[in-house]
This record gives structure tokens, C-alpha cells and sequence, in this order.
């Protein structure tokens, strides 16, 4: 690819690396990092005690953890299919997204312990924010990224309209709405979270994405 006359973009004979940092080896270790953090999700549900006299009724107990790693697996799902978009428009990285992704990745490692509290206390309001709060700021930091992308001509399409951008922005919002509503109803929060499917697919259809 021939290097641009403005200096920002790509460089010839230097596609994956600017200022010594390789797009390959971030990509390999972001997606080390999401199959770690979603190997933990699964490792929260508790095998019921073999000392159990009542299996079914065991399993039933853990039926708010399963559905907390539902809810999560789901979180993680959506966040690696918006990082993988990315890199997969990236074509170099720089420092500074070199340093949001890291601070992202941190959060993505952080989720299976809010993912644990809800499903541990499901009913209290408190283990609702912690998830909300988690997912909103990993969701922020990967707009960041892309927005930083963006600016500094690491994208192979910089220009106009950006409707993954438009879209991801729906989730934190989401998230962010249901944290007053936690403190009133942990459930009904929980029920918000859902919102986000319709809200993507009409926003998806009024963007073009």
C-alpha cells in the first residue's frame, strides 16, 4: 500500500507497525484476553456438593448463576465482535491506542467478577451497577479507540459516516439508564439490558450499518 502524502496514514513498507508497535501481536493478545475472561465465566457456576441429597433442587439454586453468565457471555460476545470489527479495519496502531486498548482489555478481565456478584446477589442493587458500571466503561474505551482511529488515520476507510460507532453507542447508554433504575428494582434493570437488541437493529437501520 503506498504511504500517504500527508503523512498521517500507513507508511510504505510498514502496514502493521508504527512507532514500534505490531497490530498483530495486540490482536493475538486481545483475543488471548477475551477467551480467558469468558473460560472464567463459565468456571462461576457452581457444581452443586456431591453430598447433595437433591440434585434437582441443587440445580435449581443455580439457576441465577446461569443466568448471570448468559447476560455476561452475552456482554463479552458483543464487545469482541465490536473489537474484531475494529482491528479488522486497523492498519497499523499507535501508543495511544496501544494504551486504550490495554485499559479496555483490563475491564473485559474485570467482567467475570461483577458477572459472579450477579449472580450471587441478583437482588441487590449494588451488584447491578458494578456489571452496568464495568460494561459502560469498557464499551466508552472502545469508542474511544475507534474515534481515536479514526482521527489519527489508522482505519483503511477514515472517512464519512461511521454507523459501528453510532451503534455501539447504544449499549453504554443502555447501561448507564439502568443504574437509578437498579437502586429501585435490580430486576427491572436487569429486564432494561434487553432494550438493547431493538435500539441496535433500528439505529443499524436508520445509519445504514
Amino acid at each position: 500500500m503506498a504511504a500517504r502524502s500527508d503523512g498521517i496514514g500507513p507508511r510504505a513498507g510498514s502496514v502493521a507497525t508504527l512507532e514500534g508497535y505490531d497490530l498483530d501481536r495486540s490482536n493475538a493478545l486481545s483475543d488471548g484476553v477475551f477467551a480467558i475472561a469468558i473460560t472464567l465465566l463459565a468456571l462461576g457456576i457452581d457444581v452443586p456438593s456431591s453430598e447433595t441429597n437433591d440434585l434437582w433442587e441443587a440445580l435449581g439454586d443455580t439457576v441465577p448463576e446461569i443466568v448471570s453468565y448468559v447476560i455476561a457471555f452475552g456482554t463479552v460476545a458483543v464487545l469482541w465482535l465490536g473489537h474484531h470489527r475494529l482491528y479488522g479495519q486497523l492498519e497499523q496502531v499507535d501508543g495511544r491506542l496501544m494504551t486504550l486498548n490495554l485499559i479496555y482489555l483490563g475491564f473485559v478481565a474485570f467482567l467475570p467478577f461483577p458477572s459472579r456478584l450477579l449472580g450471587d446477589f441478583n437482588r441487590q442493587s449494588a451488584s447491578v451497577v458494578l456489571f452496568a458500571v464495568t460494561v459502560t466503561c469498557a464499551v466508552a474505551l472502545a469508542l474511544l479507540m475507534r474515534l481515536h482511529a479514526r482521527h489519527v488515520g489508522l482505519l483503511e476507510c477514515p472517512s464519512g459516516r461511521d454507523p459501528a460507532a453510532a451503534q455501539a453507542a447504544v449499549v453504554p447508554a443502555v447501561f448507564l439508564a439502568s443504574v437509578p433504575i437498579a437502586f429501585v428494582s435490580p430486576a427491572a434493570a436487569q429486564y432494561a439490558w434487553l432494550s438493547i437488541f431493538p435500539l441496535s437493529r433500528w439505529l443499524a437501520r436508520r445509519t445504514g450499518g
